[in-house]
């Protein structure tokens, strides 16, 4: 048996006299790859915190038997000491040897890795690693991860990730942490038979509560027939020999009301099973003002753009067709954001149908400081009715009581994200842009996302590094190669295979 790392024992953290992590035995073996998922702000980061020892529990123990490394999750560009980075990493993770500053987002991520690699360590402690990695990137970190002889536990939303990494799942829910052993693909199977069981469950405490609801109903009424019948028979002149047989009756009718109660009280202390949630399709109205009749809302001619002294495309030309969901894929670097930018400033070489309206997707949490309810916040622009905008809310996990309720500064960092995906799809648009839109925000909201993203009416344009989320979403697929973008004669599926 592989020797214990790490053991948790009774432990609780807390924020803002919030329970964050309830804990009553969670251990960590040698060599075990766990991957964590869970909702943002339910403590992913503290449970990595506390295992790291960064931070320290209000109440229980954490033991920790190896030196764990801790890669944490950061925003802000990092300044790189290439006096700790192995020469070989910075190489195998393709580490560009241009000036930092200019390195994009993912550029930055491959050169944290490569310095967080140099030094072996027997335990890892990762959060959220594959943030603005390309689908190369990606894979030199799974390939890294994959044969690496040590334990390993790590915060991620992408799924890919988690299928080709982890032999483990924590999922943390409401401070709670239930483990589930496989990869992500295996607990979601666990999951659907969960699901499947609390269906089934609900079914039959359905089915008896009202089983004994009806049975108390008739012995109320069998009571209530014989109540009227004693009634009846106290009104006449009894005679001497009936007066036992009317003692018997009223016997009777007790005992019969009495088992009514006991049957009612049975049907009370039936234990409670919640109704599974039913994931509801959203439906877009398409208001007329907002229609294109133009098969090619957006096309590029001879298009050339540079970042700094580096050349990103020369005379680069793509039609865009209306209705479709269309995912840009292409190496860190590449110029995908770039383009996307270039599109909404109508550069030149770009012709953008007039009818065009755009949504875009854009981290501005910071702006979110309203005293208003998420609910009145998105009225103030849509054109769509409160109940249309309360069931997208409803669908990137908001309950009735937060859409009406709580104000907006109040929100958390990943309920402001959802609020700004709430926005991208109730503000008026018929072409939506969204650019890594899976950054920062957890599985759950991802999902939902999707979803959003196939029942929307008008033309999707996007990028994305999360394979999964890429098959699952786009129609088509256009890819960056040497400066010019080129649309994929493959299915979606092959084409990021």
């Amino acid at each position: 048996m592989n020797q214990l790392v790490s053991e948790l024992k009774n432990v609780e953290k807390s924020y803002l006299n919030k329970d964050v992590i309830k804990i009553e035995d969670l251990t960590i073996y040698e060599n075990q790859k766990i991957g964590i998922v869970g909702k943002n702000g339910e403590g992913k980061t503290t449970l990595l915190k506390l295992i790291a020892g960064e931070i320290l529990p209000e109440i229980g123990t954490v033991n920790t038997y190896i030196d764990f490394k801790y890669y944490a999750q950061i925003k802000d560009k990092v300044i790189p000491d290439y006096t700790k980075i192995d020469a070989e990493y910075l190489s195998r993770l393709n580490v560009p040897e241009y000036d930092p500053d200019n390195f994009s987002g993912g550029e930055q991520t491959r050169m944290r890795l490569a310095e967080y690699f140099s030094t072996y360590h027997f335990g890892l402690l990762m959060d959220e690693p594959t943030t603005h990695l390309d689908q190369e990137g990606i894979q030199l970190l799974v390939d890294q991860l994959k044969y690496y002889y040590g334990t390993l536990v790590a915060v991620s939303h992408d799924r890919y990730f988690l299928d080709e990494v982890v032999d483990t799942i924590w999922e943390i829910q409401e401070g709670e942490i239930s483990v589930y052993p496989g990869n992500y693909s295996n607990y979601q199977e666990q999951k659907e038979l969960e699901r499947l069981e609390q269906e089934n469950a609900y079914s039959q405490f359905v089915k008896e509560k009202n089983r004994l609801e009806q049975a108390a109903k008739e012995k109320q009424a069998q009571a209530n027939k014989m109540s009227q019948v004693s009634t009846k028979q106290q009104n006449r002149s009894v005679k001497p020999d009936r007066l036992s047989s009317s003692k018997q009756k009223d016997s009777v009718q007790k005992a019969v009301h009495k088992s009514a109660k006991a049957i009612e009280k049975r049907a009370e202390q039936l234990r409670e099973v919640e109704q599974v949630q039913e994931e509801r399709t959203i439906q877009f109205p398409t208001p007329k003002t907002l229609e294109i009749h133009n098969d090619f809302p957006i096309m590029g001619q001879d298009i050339a753009l540079k970042r700094g002294d580096k050349q990103l495309f020369n005379k680069l030309s793509f039609q865009f067709p209306l209705g479709k969901r269309i995912g840009i894929v292409g190496p860190n670097g590449s110029g995908k954001s770039t383009l996307l930018q270039y599109i909404l400033d109508d550069g030149e070489g770009v012709t953008i149908s007039k009818n065009v309206v755009f949504s875009t997707y854009q981290q501005m949490a910071y702006q979110l400081n309203s005293e208003k309810s998420l609910v009145d916040y998105l009225m103030e622009d849509t054109e769509f009715t409160e109940p249309f905008v309360r069931s997208v809310l409803n669908n990137l996990g908001f309950n009735q009581n937060t859409v009406s309720k709580k104000s907006i500064k109040d929100l958390s960092g990943g309920e402001a994200t959802r609020l700004v995906i709430a926005k991208l799809f109730t503000d008026p648009s018929n072409v939506l842009i969204l650019d890594e839109p899976t950054n920062f925000i957890d599985i759950q909201t991802i999902k939902a996302l999707e979803e959003l993203m196939k029942s929307y009416p008008g033309t999707v344009i996007f990028t994305s590094h999360d394979r999964y989320f890429m098959a699952n979403v786009a129609e088509q697929i256009w890819t960056i190669e040497n400066g010019k973008l080129i649309l994929s004669t493959m299915n979606v599926e092959t084409s990021l295979n």
